[in-house]
């Protein structure tokens, strides 16, 4: 008796694992936000940033950017990475209804962006770029200007295991 319940559990069990896998490996179906996604979103952050932070004319580009610019490159900032969320992870989610897309994409835009800034912070102060300028208002014109291109960078790891 033992012996059958303990066969049933283990077919079950094996059953589970062969499920597990084949959403994993076949219809790539994404799994929980993970402190490796977001040790992945920084280094494709800091590859893309530091492309963008080393380009001699960086400072000029940021000190020309009126209001208006910085606004509409942080809404297309915002716009990328909810595409980048949606197109990436959330089209592969089998059941929509139990996993709903406002919890799936706010855990990973905060990260993401977080992870954006921070990068962006790191890269401006490293490379002495805040010398160059002469208030904090234009540091933060910089770092809005590379965000755009750390915010896709941080998504570069996902779409990578995707395809």
């Amino acid at each position: 008796m033992r012996r059958k319940q303990a066969g049933k559990a283990l077919l079950k069990q094996i059953h589970a694992d062969t499920k597990q896998l084949k959403q994993r490996m076949l219809e790539r179906v994404p799994g929980h936000f993970s402190k490796k996604d977001i040790i992945n979103a920084f280094l494709g952050s800091m590859f893309i940033g530091l492309t963008f932070i080393l380009r001699t004319d960086i400072v000029d580009i940021a000190l020309r950017l009126d209001s208006l610019r910085i606004i509409l490159i942080v809404l297309s900032t915002f716009l990328i990475l909810t595409a980048e969320i949606y197109f990436i992870g959330y089209s592969r989610v089998p059941n929509k209804k139990t996993r709903g897309f406002g919890q799936f994409w706010a855990k990973r835009f905060v990260s993401l962006y977080l992870v954006t800034v921070l990068v962006d912070l790191f890269l401006v102060y490293i490379f002495g770029i805040n010398t160059f300028v002469s208030s904090g208002e234009e540091v933060f014109k910089i770092v809005v200007l590379v965000a755009m291109p750390c915010a896709v960078g941080a998504a570069v790891p996902s779409i990578l295991t995707k395809y």
